[in-house]
């Protein structure tokens, strides 16, 4: 072998580990930090705490309103969250049982530093604004 094919070898090598690793570079990107879906959700929060064993996190859950059904029973459907930003929470905290309106933002992978994963979901809610309370105690408890 000559030292032109051993020239050639190691360019095509470098070609290759260079596409392998902006390859992985953009995988992580859109997994991990790339903003899928953003938009409101409007609900009562019903239950937010913080969390965790090794990453204390500030999780969520939201009622969001029922669809009637023929049987004139209410079927409800629940919206799990993370929060982020403390100061947030700590006003979320205190606006369980108000009908409130929150920003969030969907990323396609979960990190635990960022929130807690649900079954339901692979990815995560992250909940970055309250938009607005809606009502302040609709019904006594929201319910």
């Amino acid at each position: 072998m000559g030292f032109a094919d051993t020239l050639k070898r190691r360019k095509w090598l470098v070609i290759g580990g260079t596409t392998l690793v902006v390859l992985l570079v953009l995988f992580i990107y859109f997994r991990y930090a790339f903003v899928y879906s953003e938009g409101t959700r409007v609900g009562i929060i019903y239950k937010f705490s913080k969390k965790g064993t090794i990453f204390k996190t500030y999780e969520g859950t939201m009622m969001l309103p029922g669809i009637r059904n023929k049987s004139k029973s209410i079927s409800t459907n629940t919206f799990n969250f993370s929060v982020t930003d403390e100061e947030l929470a700590k006003t979320l905290m205190k606006s369980q049982g108000m009908e409130v309106e929150l920003h969030y933002s969907y990323y396609n992978g979960a990190l635990p530093w960022r929130g807690d994963s649900y079954d339901e979901e692979d990815g995560q809610y992250i909940v970055d604004k309250l938009v607005r309370i809606k009502d302040k105690n609709p019904n006594g408890y929201g319910l």
